[in-house]
């Protein structure tokens, strides 16, 4: 019997060429069993990592064998397996828009389900369009009231100017915010696919299938973006899974379907390296695969893993999705109180001066409010609005002007002279140039 540790001399002549042989392109290292290269000049130069040509080769391996698992690979199956549906012929697995049929004409041409859904949106069979202003004007000690409370929440103005100050004059003037909300609805369809895990599917043996906008879908509330995915009926088989071939699994990417893969720390011969008395590698001494040979984790050593495609099902149900949005489109304007940001009275709480609903809706008339911009946006939006939806369904309109009250008060404190202003239902205060901006200023440390 020979002894632990041994090896032939043949074994051991293979061993010691194969540390000591170069490879094209390479020379050997004489420090030791890492190689390098030879430079253009002639210079050696070693590998900083002994490993690194057989890690580049392993990530490609693993780059090429990534896509039998679906990592990067398209899962999708391809189109000549699928069946072939009447008036879905050009689809792929990309989206495809389908043309609205006519818009609707009024509200009341919808059927009894939409009516219900629209609820309190039904056009106004006379829309109301006199502007109410029924709104309370700020009196003075409002006025300043509201000015202290803005000052008190800028930690370093003073209040001294609030308080004090002498108010010369109070202007009033309203600021007009212009909504209109437009309601779309978009349909689109696409092949589409799931694992098939058992039972029957609505295939084309039960009927024909159904034009898409003739496939009742209905938003879950009005003015508000939703999309649902739908299954159009008589579109659906089952095929085999294209990946996995209808197995259900596939070869590990890992270990290429071996259950093993190679031991780095031993270079697969199974022994220490380095030791004297030639004891076996701790590392794939318990490999159930022998010596040399370490058990792949990702297959639990079996050399398959489950298809992520059909789910280790083998059997995929393709068919016709329906996509269904509904949109909902917004344009303002604002206009009056020009010396206060756009930003600021969008915040502002204001009072509903006039509101209108239905599916097309006419433009603000011209005599409405002073300025005439307000009937020049809406008619500008609503066209706007009704170009962008040429794709789409216009289901429903909305629109509103809110009224929000402005008042500018001119005030003279010390020496200084200037204006500040409160608007909105809420007293908000806007103050460009108030003079006590810094109540600590004595004490500012100025670099």
């Amino acid at each position: 019997m020979k002894p632990r540790g041994h090896r032939s001399e043949r074994a051991r002549a293979r061993l010691e060429f194969r540390h000591s042989k170069p490879t094209r392109g390479s020379v050997a290292n004489p420090f030791g069993h890492s190689r390098g290269s030879l430079t253009p000049d002639g210079v050696y130069e070693p590998y900083s990592d002994p490993f690194a040509s057989f890690s580049l080769f392993q990530r490609r391996c693993r780059a090429r064998s990534a896509g039998e698992d679906g990592d990067i690979l398209p899962a999708a199956p391809p189109l000549e397996i699928l069946d072939a549906v009447a008036g879905y012929e050009i689809l792929s697995f990309d989206s495809v828009s389908i043309p609205p049929p006519e818009p609707y004409g009024d509200l009341g041409s919808l059927d009894p389900e939409q009516q219900q859904i629209l609820g309190t949106w039904s056009p106004n069979p006379s829309p109301d369009y006199n502007l109410r202003t029924d709104i309370p004007q700020v009196t003075e000690p409002t006025a300043r009231s509201a000015l202290m409370g803005y000052v008190k929440n800028h930690c370093c103005w003073g209040g001294g100017a609030a308080k004090h100050m002498t108010i010369t004059g109070i202007r009033h003037n309203s600021a007009y915010h212009y909504v209109l909300q437009t309601l779309t609805e978009k349909r689109e369809a696409r092949w589409s696919w799931s694992p098939h895990v058992a039972g029957d599917v609505d295939g084309p043996e039960n009927g024909l299938a159904p034009a898409p906008w003739d496939i009742p879908a209905f938003p879950t509330k009005f003015f508000r973006t939703e999309i649902k995915a739908i299954e159009i009926p008589h579109t659906a088989s089952i095929k085999p899974c294209h990946r996995c071939r209808g197995t259900g699994t596939l070869a590990c990417p890992n270990c290429h379907g071996k259950g093993w893969t190679r031991c780095l720390s031993c270079q697969g011969e199974g022994w220490g390296l380095g030791s004297e008395s030639r004891e076996r590698c701790i590392v794939c001494g318990t490999s159930s695969h022998g010596h040399g040979r370490i058990d792949c984790n990702r297959c639990d050593t079996k050399g398959r893993v489950a298809c992520s495609v059909c789910d280790s099902y083998g059997q995929l149900k393709c068919f016709i999705q329906l996509s269904v949005s509904w949109k909902v489109n917004i344009g303002e304007h604002i206009t009056g109180a020009d010396e206060i940001e756009t930003d600021l009275l969008r915040g502002a709480e204001g009072q509903i001066g006039i509101e209108d609903f239905g599916v097309h809706l006419t433009p603000l008339p011209a005599d409405v409010i002073a300025d005439e911009t307000l009937a020049m946006a809406s008619i500008q939006l609503i066209n706007e609005h009704i170009q962008n939806s040429s794709d789409s369904l216009l289901l429903a309109q909305r629109h509103q002007v809110r009224v929000i009250p402005v008042t500018c008060i001119d005030y003279k404190w010390k020496s200084h002279t200037g204006s500040y202003y409160v608007y909105g239902l809420d007293n908000k205060v806007y103050a460009p140039d108030y003079p006590q901006t810094c109540c600590c200023f004595s004490r500012c440390i100025i670099v």
